[in-house]
């Protein structure tokens, strides 16, 4: 399935907590066809590093296609052959860098100065995406979606399309989220990833544009997210305690020096920067504080109250070796909103087998879209 990036041009988009009015563009890709009732439409939306690249190839000699190519294309769960289905970059995107993300943030030029917004450009939250969204479906006279579906912060989308407009969504489907961010995750990964980079000294208040960036700070700050994306279980099965260099002739011993590393530490360092060529540390920020602004409570609402506004039928899918979003978090949600299901599987790979681990999952996503 090939697929081309298209782009939307907002003249002026309005962030709603920062008050702030600005032009703006994302990127958005398209799979199937667009009926003439134009009542087929699914929204992807995705997750906290990835983009709307979700399925097929730009060209036929791509190495690898979207992100959730197993779930999305003709003949699979949702079946591009029956349905029109959609995915948007978000405002700040963190693969700011990459030619195939079309994105309007911290890195991007500010029109009045000539120079990068950087820090000045407005924080943004999950309910500024999903209004982005919504512009970009009315724009190809989209009324009604049959399903938003969405991992990890994609999820957090997912809920806050049924929260904000529970008229136009059909049905709910969130692959490792829940409806909330709980202290913990307002922490880990998002608080320490912001921190990690502000602490380094290249950062300069988000003033690096055009010098050194601060690379130190932003794989750290990967790192943790990698970290508390994976479990213990899933570290013991591809390195164990084993040493990086066990001969000590290129990396020390630990127990010899404290630049001495195991094989967990440069592995896991190998996965992050195979992945962070395209990353822009702003935009890791921007993006992290808006998980940790997420809410779907409002107007002294409690979280109850704001649930059982969510009228669509809702399949909450969760990894139990999961750290991030539980079980537990999930019941809890379940018991107040209006139509509720879930899916329990134990991959013991984490939080990212919501991306890769399709096979636990995806015969209940073909059942639930009907």
């Amino acid at each position: 399935m090939l697929v081309e990036k298209k782009r939307f041009d907002f003249s002026a988009f309005r962030f709603e907590l920062c008050g702030t009015t600005i032009s703006a563009a994302l990127g958005y890709e398209t799979y199937g066809t667009l009926n003439n009732a134009r009542d087929n439409a699914i929204l992807i939306c995705h997750y906290f590093t990835g983009q709307s690249h979700a399925a097929g190839k730009y060209k036929d000699e791509d190495p690898l296609p979207g992100w959730w190519d197993e779930l999305i294309g003709p003949d699979k769960p949702i079946d591009t052959n029956r349905f029109f289905v959609i995915s948007c970059d978000t405002f700040g995107n963190i693969n700011a860098n990459s030619p195939t993300v079309i994105t309007t943030g911290p890195a991007t030029v500010n029109p009045k100065t000539g120079k990068p917004y950087g820090m000045t450009f407005p924080i943004f939250t999950i309910r500024d995406m999903v209004a982005s969204q919504k512009l970009i479906l009315d724009s190809l006279g989209i009324t009604r979606l049959r399903l938003v579906m969405g991992a990890s912060m994609g999820g957090l989308q997912a809920f806050m399309w049924g929260r904000q407009h529970p008229e136009m969504v059909g049905k709910i489907i969130t692959m490792v989220s829940a409806p909330m961010i709980r202290p913990w995750s307002i922490m880990v990964p998002n608080q320490l990833g912001i921190d990690a980079i502000r602490l380094d000294p290249n950062w300069n208040q988000g003033d690096y544009y055009g010098k050194q960036p601060p690379h130190q700070g932003l794989l750290l700050a990967f790192k943790i997210l990698l970290t508390s994306t994976r479990t213990d279980s899933w570290a013991e099965r591809n390195f164990q305690r084993n040493l990086a260099d066990p001969d000590g002739r290129e990396i020390p011993h630990p127990w010899k020096s404290f630049n001495g590393r195991y094989l967990v530490e440069t592995e896991i360092e190998k996965i992050v920067l195979g992945r962070m060529q395209f990353f822009d540390a702003n935009s890791y920020a921007y993006i992290a504080k808006a998980n940790t602004l997420f809410d779907l409570a409002e107007g002294g609402e409690t979280q109850e109250q704001a649930l059982k506004r969510i009228k669509a039928p809702v399949l909450m899918i969760i990894d139990d070796s999961d750290l991030l979003f539980t079980r537990e978090q999930a019941e809890e949600a379940r018991k107040h909103l209006p139509k509720a299901d879930c899916h329990y599987y134990n991959s013991q790979n984490g939080h990212l087998s919501g991306l890769f681990d399709t096979h636990f999952f995806c015969n209940q996503v073909k059942a639930f879209l009907g």
